[in-house]
């Protein structure tokens, strides 16, 4: 170890060191370290002692890992989070990283990120996204990593104070039974086969519009008229790819009962897909025929592409209340209530891992289902 003294630039004399402290015990790295500021040569000294000292027993954080950035850090995260979930977890996670927490942490060290930042990042997300809770944990979690590595000792991400979430009316998005009727109207009046299919599956299976179009026909047993989902369907906004994957939990790999017309409009729509490319020079009869797939190619759709379809219906048919592609989910969901199913039997309709999850979405109940509580109450009280 060797002191030296230096001028600042008040022209005060100050004193620094740079001390050989020994090796990484798991890396095997040289590890030396410098310091300076000191007032004295004394203080240099004994700061030299200390940190030879926490060394000697451990305790002294190496950075072994050369990690001094949040960048840096999310990156060495990233490569292991992105092996303990599904894909298209990995690239809503990325997009969310990339979107909202890497413009304010990026650069920023480490060991400088303090509860006062932490708390202005999450005053702004509070701002301007409904999905602020979802960016300040994402951001907790990956500097919780930074602890795991001994980078810091705690997580000022953990000590800021959570904005109140803010009252807003939440929109109904789901179809009560006679809007789902008129709903179903229009696309007989649009005529298009693919359009009934593909509709009446969402909301009389409440299936997801991934496992939607990831359908093969052969997960149809149109006999007994069960349909099996197996897998799912994402685009990947990364790589700008279409990917095949597993349903989104295990309990979503399910068989459900289909009623007979559902199943009869799923064998006119397969007909008529058939008479379609068979006009291009395209055989569609196989079992690993894909039930929805793109017009000229009989390629893969990407989920999105069912979003064109119903702005396409609610421009050509506006006189109805719009919902999402989920709301059909959720309209069947809603509609399986008001027929008087159990949590369970919605629960394991929906593929829902357990009945928290189908009770915490589905809540709401329809107009009738509400009215029909208060007659049964007050039935009950005139007997």
């Amino acid at each position: 170890m060797k002191i030296n003294s230096y001028k600042n630039k008040k022209g005060e004399i100050l004193y620094g060191f740079r001390i050989f402290l020994g090796y990484d015990p798991v890396t095997g790295k040289k590890y030396e370290t410098k310091r300076q500021g000191f007032k004295t040569r004394t203080e240099a000294k004994n700061s030299a002692s200390e940190l030879q000292i926490k060394f000697d027993q451990g305790k002294l954080n190496m950075n072994s890992h050369g990690i001094k950035t949040f960048q840096e850090l999310f990156n060495l995260w990233f490569e292991s989070y992105k092996n303990t979930v599904k894909r298209s977890t990995v690239t809503d996670t990325l997009l969310v990283y990339q979107n909202y927490i890497e413009p304010k942490f990026k650069n920023i060290k480490i060991n400088k990120i303090n509860v006062t930042f932490c708390q202005k990042c999450v005053n702004y997300w509070h701002a301007r996204y409904e999905s602020y809770r979802r960016i300040k944990n994402l951001a907790a979690q990956i500097i919780d990593y930074a602890i795991t590595l001994e980078l810091i000792d705690s997580n000022p991400m953990r000590k800021i104070i959570l904005p109140k979430p803010k009252t807003k009316a939440k929109k109904i998005n789901f179809y009560e039974k006679d809007e789902l009727k008129h709903f179903s109207d229009c696309l007989e009046d649009i005529g298009d086969k693919r359009y009934i299919a593909f509709f009446r599956l969402l909301a009389y299976t409440g299936i997801r519009r991934g496992e939607a179009m990831g359908l093969k026909w052969s997960d149809f047993d149109f006999e007994n008229q069960t349909l099996s989902i197996k897998r799912g369907l994402f685009f990947d906004e990364v790589s700008k790819k279409i990917i095949i994957q597993s349903p989104k939990t295990k309990t979503s790999i399910r068989t459900l009962d289909i009623d007979l017309k559902t199943s009869k409009i799923l064998q006119a729509w397969r007909s008529d897909q058939q008479q379609r490319f068979i006009k291009i020079g395209i055989n569609t009869l196989n079992n690993d025929q894909y039930v929805f797939t793109q017009d000229k190619t009989n390629k893969l759709l990407a989920p999105s592409r069912a979003n064109d379809w119903l702005r396409w219906i609610y421009k050509h048919y506006p006189n109805q209340r719009k919902i999402t592609i989920h709301g059909f989910r959720h309209t069947h969901a809603s509609l399986l209530f008001e027929a008087g199913a159990t949590i369970k039997q919605v629960q394991d309709r929906l593929g829902h891992s357990n009945s928290k999850t189908t009770l915490d979405i589905y809540t709401h109940v329809t107009k009738k289902a509400k009215h029909d509580t208060a007659e049964k109450f007050a039935d009950f009280m005139e007997k």
